[in-house]
């Protein structure tokens, strides 16, 4: 079994003509907060999208917890309740409130019971400090509300590992540090992740690994701080001078 929580292998990801991803290793580790950064168009999101297999790699694997998730027998369903995602859109479900986008995921796809799934979806709502919100409809909830909804939703069905895909781009600048309040607060706890993301700040200061890609590559893969303080890539260096 290997160490690895996750492990790219050989990855290449076309888009017709277009060229995504191209020949991507990386390893996960238990525990790690790994942040992604680079231009537009460099293929952060496609990473994403295809560790667990939204986006279907055109070549290479995935290992997810020490099985191909790209071997066809493998039931997706299954592993994809193992892999928390948060898109930079909340994807609520607008007539339903916030128990409701929480639970029916609780009890369509984990069958549990209608007791069970609001006892978990309670505590998922307290986790991201929006007990008090649980009745409360989409359009009731300030953005950065809905996306800890939403991270409330991913968590209660208790994954190994969570993605977050620049969960903080669509909200107000106010909105942005309660969202990355609970980003960090689930790092402290050791939840293992990988988040494609703007935010310098929680980049240097919350991840314990920076991947700067360009065109469809890692150019760099290490401590964030070295890597912002010396970066040893041309193309990290103006894209760092852009955003610093």
């Amino acid at each position: 079994m290997s160490a690895h929580l996750v492990e790219l292998d050989k990855l290449n990801k076309w888009f017709g003509d277009l060229h995504v991803l191209k020949d991507i290793d990386l390893q996960v580790d238990p525990g790690s907060v790994n942040v992604i950064i680079g231009p537009s168009g460099s293929g952060k999101s496609t990473i994403l999208r295809c560790i667990n297999l939204l986006e279907e790699p055109t070549s290479g694997r995935v290992i997810f917890d020490g099985r191909d998730i790209t071997d066809v027998r493998v039931n997706l369903n299954r592993v994809r309740t193992d892999i928390g995602i948060v898109f930079q859109s909340f994807n609520l479900f607008p007539h339903m409130s916030a128990l409701g986008n929480i639970t029916v995921a609780l009890r369509k796809v984990l069958k549990l019971s209608d007791a069970e799934a609001r006892e978990r979806a309670l505590q998922e709502l307290e986790h991201v400090g929006l007990e008090e919100r649980g009745e409360s409809y989409p359009s009731q909830l300030s953005g950065g509300q809905q996306q800890r909804v939403a991270i409330a939703r991913a968590l209660a069905m208790r994954p190994k590992l969570m993605l977050f895909d620049e969960v903080t781009s669509a909200l107000d600048p106010e909105l942005v540090k309660e969202v990355l309040d609970i980003m960090q607060r689930l790092a402290d706890e050791g939840m293992t992740m990988v988040v494609v993301s703007h935010e310098m700040g929680f980049a240097r200061e919350v991840g314990t690994r920076l991947l700067v890609m360009d065109d469809g590559r890692i150019l760099e893969d290490g401590v964030p701080k070295q890597i912002f303080v010396s970066p040893q890539h041309t193309r990290t260096k103006a894209f760092l001078s852009h955003v610093l």
